[in-house]
Order: C-alpha cells, then structure tokens, then sequence
C-alpha cells in the first residue's frame, strides 16, 4: 500500500528570500562592489545577536550627570584644515566641477559691510578679554562676507536725473519724471490738494509708510501713503506750527499755537504738556525717545516721551528759534540763529557745544546727512554752504543762489534735496520695515524701549564712549586712597603656601589671608597717622608767641 509522502522531505529546498531578490541595476556613474565574505555568510545576524549579549549592559538606575552644552569659556571660531590632497568633487555625470567651493568674494565688497578696523591692534588685556575680542572679529568676518554674498540678492537700482547738454534740471516737472520712469515707480506718485488750509509742513514716519501733514490754519490729517488709506483728519481751530510722528505711527505730536499736544492715529487728543509752550519746531530722537521742541522764547526742551517727564529746558540766549535740526549719527540738536551762526547742543551740557559762524545774515534752513560729516545750510545772503562736522567745521564748498533756499534735506543716497528723488532703492527691512503687522509693530515697541539710550550719552562724538575715560578712574583711584589711608593696590595679594595634614582647607587659608590683610592695614593705618601728626606738629606754632631771627634754622 502506498502512502502519500509528507509535505517537507523529499521537497527541493525553497530559495532564500535574498537569493530570489532581484539585482539592483548598476548606474554608470556608480563604482562596482563586490559583497564581502562576511556580509554574504548566513551567520551574520547570529553574530549580531551574540554580540549584543556579550556587551556589557548599564544599570538603570545609575545617573550620569549631563554635560553642559554652554561652554563657560568663549570659543574661537576655528578655520578647517586644509586636505593635502582634496578629491574633485564630481558631477552625476562623472564631470568635474570648474568651480569648487564657495564662490570667492572680494576684498573690497566685504569691506563695505566691514565695522571693525583690523589695522588697529588689539590692545594688551586680560586673556578673557582678548579672547572674547577675538571672538568678535571673527564674527564681524564671517557676517561681513555673508552680507557681501547677499549683495547679489539686491536686484533694485537707484535712479537718477540726468539733463542734456545745457539743460536745466530744476525746470523739469513731477509730471515729466512720472512719464520716463517705470510702471511701478509711477504707481507711487500721488498728488495732493491742498490749497485751502496751507502752508503745510510734513512729516514721514520711521518707516516710511506714513505722512502726517499739518496746516498753519488748523488742517491736520496723516495718512498710508501705499493704499492711499486716510488714517485720520481733524481741524484743531488754531495754527499748527510742525508736526512730527513719535516712535511709531500711532502717536502724532502736533506743535500748535500755544501748546504742545500728542494726538493718535484716530485724531483723539491723549495729552497737552502746557510747558511746552509756544513751540515752533519739532524734532523726535528714536534712539533716546526724546522730543526736542525749540520755542519763540528761545528755550530747547527735551521731553522724554517714554515716562513723559521733561529731561531738560536749555536757554540758548539767541532769541527766537525758528531752525532746527539733527544730527542723526550722534543725535546733537543743530540751531540757526538770526545772527548767521549755528550752535550745536546736547541734554547733557547746559552750554553749546559749539558755535559756528556760517553766513553773514540770518540762517534760513539747516540739514545734516546721515554720516553726520556734512552739514548744508542756506542764508539770508543768498548762499548755500556745505561744512565739515569733523571737528574743523570749516566750509568745504559755497555757492551762490538767485533766492535764500527756505528749505534743505539730504536724501539717503548723500544728495541735497532740492525737489529730486534720491532714495535709497533696497532699503533695511529689519531697521525699519514699511510692511510691518500690528504685532510686529508692539514687538518692536517694545524692543525699542528696552534698548532706549539715556540722554546723558549725547555727545559730539559717540566714538569717545567706547574708551576708556582715564581722568575720572585716576580721579577715583586717588579719593580712594584718601579714604582708606593707603593704596590697597600696590602691592599683590597675599597668596599663603598649601599645607599638607588637612591644615589648607577652605576656612584656613581664608582665615590666613584676612589676618596678613589685617596686619597690612594696620601698618598703613599706623604709618598714615604718624605722617599727618608730624605735618601737624610742624604746621602748629605756640600762641603769642613773636617769630624770631632764628626761626629760619629751625627744621
């Protein structure tokens, strides 16, 4: 009788899963590799598995401390070693790169965005001072080379106007440019109206985005200059002499007949500061959130907006003061007087801090640019003067106009103003962004405080607050030593030797110090007094007594 054979016997073997896995196909590009022995044996996950088991395990409950991710010392920014023999990199296609790397940037792009200069040494200092110093260079490097990298990023250009031969550039209209240029550079242009309300005198926020706009007959209103979006309008009743937007675009500081208000972006009157009084110009300090207002009366004031208390009311003796400017590099207000000169002033002094001598009548306009190197200003005798604020405040240049210039401004691109549009095309989108949200707004606010400069920083030049002032630390230095009888700093610390038998703990070597320091103390203390008694003894003469020939020989 036959029976049925069973299943798994006399089978042929079924083919290994691996084995009947079909062949990845070799790409040209690839190199071929053959499988080692090892990889191909059947033992391989035996090994593995004896492997693991033969690994010594931790216990669970053991802790080891983590190690600090912040290193406690300043690291220095390492350079790569350079590979003695670096392998071309190659293409999918088998292709060498004609351009390995990074692409190079140029000595001169990078030293544009450049805000240290090396050809300066650095000064002998403490080993965590220099290291932190170089820390620094080293990142003033590496983000000089990446801001000359994104240079390429920056596809807009600055315009220009250029006449034909014995072409007058004065005489050519709004009109005119707005026909040459592009199609998205005459959508900015806008015209406006007012012919009711006027004189006016205007003012663009931080940003750039919004215009406020106040009429001597009481017509004021701000606006978004982009969508052409009416923020507010009112009508005061009363003259408006200037008008200038705070920190941000949601506070407005209106400068009217007789005092000064502070308006919001919906028109509504938040406060009235009567000690301002009379004002007849305005100029905001970002850094310093001060208002500084020039009055008939011939008084600067600063007003700290922040806390809205008056930081200082200065006299200048000059009588009305009808021009005002600043310096934005080091944020000196800039006077013009009736007698031709121009006097610089700063919160900290209570004096100028200088005057210059500019034209031979009343001074009309005055603006500065953005390097604080330059200072233009027109006069009454028909002359345009450029000065150099360098500390010669000599005129570089001065030329002759057929009418006083009422009005000066430099653009960003280092032109004066006369009616040309010079802006800058690729503007700083983190110092100040036009397309900014609400929130971006308050954050910013906020952030603007926290890095509010104080008044008392004001100076001629900012550069001087980076040193160090000698003067005041040998002042302090010798009130110190009058104070305490003796130098505590002329002589090193005294250090005591380690000791062995457990007598160099903590407590012992404290206790060692304070008693040598004491000793010390006391011999200066005792020196110093004996010094004064002698001085006293010799400064001392008896009473009634009449000096006498032999007084001379007397030491």
């Amino acid at each position: 009788m036959e029976t049925a054979p069973k299943p798994g016997r006399d089978d042929p073997p079924k083919k290994d899963k691996l084995q009947t896995k079909k062949k990845k196909p070799r790409r040209y590009w690839e190199e071929e590799t053959t499988p080692t022995g090892a990889a191909a044996s059947p033992g391989l996950h035996r090994n593995k598995k004896r492997n693991r088991e033969l690994r010594p395990q931790k216990p669970k409950n053991t802790h080891t401390p983590k190690k600090s991710r912040i290193s406690k010392k300043p690291q220095i920014l390492k350079k790569p070693r350079e590979q003695r023999n670096p392998e071309p990199q190659r293409s999918l296609s088998g292709a060498q790169d004609p351009f390995p790397g990074p692409a190079p940037v140029p000595v001169e792009v990078a030293q544009k965005f450049r805000r240290i200069d090396k050809s300066k040494k650095l000064p002998h200092s403490k080993s965590k001072t220099r290291s932190r110093l170089e820390v620094a260079e080293a990142e003033e490097e590496e983000i000089s080379v990446k801001a000359a990298r994104s240079e390429l990023l920056l596809a807009e250009e600055p315009g220009f106007l250029e006449g034909e031969d014995g072409e007058d550039t004065a005489k050519i209209c709004q009109a005119d440019i707005v026909e040459a240029v592009d199609i998205a550079s005459a959508a900015k242009h806008f015209d406006l109206n007012l012919r009711q309300f006027g004189p006016y005198r205007l003012n663009y926020s931080q940003t750039g985005r919004h215009l406020a706009f106040g009429g001597r007959r009481g017509h004021v209103a701000a606006l978004d200059w982009v969508t052409k979006r009416l923020t507010c309008e009112i009508n005061v009743m009363e003259a408006v002499r200037d008008i200038r937007f705070l920190h941000s675009e949601a506070l407005l500081a209106v400068a009217q007949n007789r005092w000064l208000h502070i308006y919001d972006n919906q028109g509504i009157e938040l406060h009235c500061i009567r000690r301002c009084d009379r004002i007849t110009r305005l100029e905001f300090l970002p850094f310093h959130f001060l208002l500084a207002t020039s009055s008939e009366t011939g008084f600067l004031t600063y007003l700290d907006v922040s806390v809205g208390k008056i930081v200082v009311a200065l006299n200048a003796r000059a009588g009305r003061l009808d021009v005002m400017t600043q310096n934005p590099y080091n944020a000196v207000i800039h006077l013009g007087h009736s007698n031709g000169t121009v006097s610089l002033w700063s919160p900290a002094m209570k004096e100028p801090l200088a005057k210059i001598l500019c034209h031979r009548g009343g001074v009309r306009a005055v603006a500065v640019d953005s390097t604080g190197m330059l200072m233009a200003t027109s006069g009454l005798d028909h002359q345009l003067k450029i000065f150099d604020l360098r500390g010669t405040f000599q005129p570089l240049s001065a030329r002759t106009l057929p009418l006083g210039a009422g009005h000066l401004a430099f653009s960003q691109r280092g032109l004066l103003a006369a009616g040309m549009g010079a802006a800058e095309p690729n503007f700083d989108g983190l110092e100040s962004n036009p397309y900014r949200s609400r929130k971006q707004r308050q954050e910013w606010e906020v952030k603007a405080l926290l890095e509010k400069v104080p008044a008392e920083l004001i100076c001629l030049d900012p550069r001087a607050l980076a040193e160090v002032d000698v003067i005041s630390l040998e002042q302090e230095k010798k009130e110190r030593i009058e104070r305490l009888g003796y130098d505590p700093e002329s002589k090193a610390p005294f250090q005591p030797k380690p000791k062995q038998k457990g007598r160099s703990s903590t407590a012992s070597l404290v206790k060692r110090k304070r008693k040598v320091m004491d000793e010390e103390h006391r011999d200066k203390v005792r020196q110093s007094l004996e010094q004064q008694s002698q001085k006293q003894a010799k400064a001392a003469k008896p009473v009634g007594a009449r000096p006498s020939a032999l007084d001379r020989f007397v030491r």
